[in-house]
């Protein structure tokens, strides 16, 4: 990805004050800007989230929605071979308004980085989602689930809202109770399954699992230091990104590194990783505790829900 350049004398000021725990905003250097998170503000999804890293009207601006279809089972798909599981694609975008920020095609280049990193950290067992919730009928017909993210703003540390605004729209996420059951069919006189999609807005059920979804803690090393949730001109002097993703538990689910444009030695790893053994299960807390006002909020509100509802509180 590329940034606009910063002068010498900006990547000075910035580098010293890193290593004095001191950052431009004020921050320390483990410090995270204040997230905001809203459910259920896409009305066209079957679970949404939009969540923004920073301050009102500024700050990095996450819109995520999860949409759902019933795909018949094919032999030879990797994802679902097994014939018991379903599937989940994922797909980032990033907003020309965010993308005035990038330089030639790096906003593309960068959305289909975020695009691999989303499907690694929610399509594998390390998600702890119950995949097998999603399969209808084994070997004939499973739930897709497509979770597409819109990047609306960008200023700087992109991956962790990105999480953040994915495992809320997980919780939001209500799929329609499907009914299996045998059918004779007339002509062979041999039985099959069937299934029926039955048509009653409270007949939905939860994804078993999403409470496990990990969240993402994103370290940029600047000079001899590192730092979490970069500012765009940290981000633009860093010389390298280590993505750690962990559960509630504390338990590591995927390290992944980007834009080294120096090594990273292992004990700076072995650092990162304690640190977000620790920091990341407080900020899954910070989240259930928000979500769990959120639905208090929904339950108590009479005012009806718009696909615009989440503008007032951006």
């Amino acid at each position: 990805m590329s940034f606009s350049p910063i002068s010498i004398s900006e990547t000075d000021y910035i580098s010293k004050g890193i290593e004095k725990n001191f950052r431009l905003d004020g921050r320390e250097n483990l410090m995270y800007r204040d997230f905001t998170v809203v459910t259920g503000v896409v009305s066209q999804t079957y679970g949404s989230a939009r969540c923004r890293l920073g301050h009102l009207g500024k700050g990095s601006d996450v819109l995520v929605g999860i949409k759902a279809e019933i795909a018949n089972w094919t032999p030879g798909d990797p994802e679902t071979e097994a014939g018991d599981i379903g599937k989940i694609v994922c797909n980032v975008e990033i907003s020309p308004i965010a993308a005035q920020f990038f330089v030639g095609r790096s906003s593309e280049e960068f959305a289909l980085e975020l695009s691999h990193l989303l499907t690694r950290a929610i399509s594998g067992p390390q998600s702890g989602l119950d995949f097998k919730q999603l399969c209808i009928i084994p070997k004939q017909a499973y739930w897709v689930l497509y979770v597409d993210a819109l990047v609306l703003g960008y200023d700087g540390n992109l991956i962790d809202p990105l999480l953040y605004a994915t495992r809320a729209a997980f919780s939001d996420l209500l799929l329609p109770k499907v009914i299996v059951e045998s059918v004779l069919d007339e002509d062979t006189k041999v039985e099959h399954q069937a299934f029926e999609i039955l048509d009653d807005p409270s007949a939905v059920q939860t994804l078993n699992g999403w409470e496990n979804i990990p969240l993402a803690a994103t370290f940029y090393i600047v000079g001899k230091r590192y730092v979490i949730d970069c500012s765009v001109d940290e981000e633009a002097i860093s010389s390298a990104r280590v993505t750690v993703t962990a559960n509630q538990n504390g338990e590591i689910c995927s390290v992944q590194k980007g834009n080294f444009k120096t090594g990273l030695s292992p004990s700076l790893l072995g650092e990162i990783l304690t640190i977000s053994k620790k920091l990341l299960p407080s900020l899954v807390l910070s989240q259930n505790a928000k979500l769990e006002q959120l639905n208090l909020a929904k339950s108590d509100s009479s005012a009806p829900e718009t696909s615009f509802t989440f503008l007032n509180f951006f």
